[in-house]
């Protein structure tokens, strides 16, 4: 019986510890995870670059390939 009134007796301490309702008032200026989105947006856009790039270059190769093969 000690047992379980020295459990509710903290169960109750702890419950009515401080709580963050303080930092919630303060707005925030940024968003949470925008600095994770704009990484992941520029790391799309770098990839897309990249990608353009290599069809470019087979495009290049392809034709360079057809312009070389007169037996085709």
């Amino acid at each position: 019986m000690k047992i379980l009134t020295l459990f509710a007796a903290s169960l109750i301490l702890f419950g009515c510890g401080s709580d963050s309702s303080d930092q919630a008032a303060e707005p925030r200026e940024e968003t949470v995870g925008a600095e994770i989105a704009d990484n992941y947006t520029q790391q799309m856009n770098k990839a897309r670059d990249v990608e353009i790039q290599l069809e470019q270059q087979k495009r290049d190769l392809d034709a360079a390939i057809e312009g070389s093969d007169p037996g085709r």
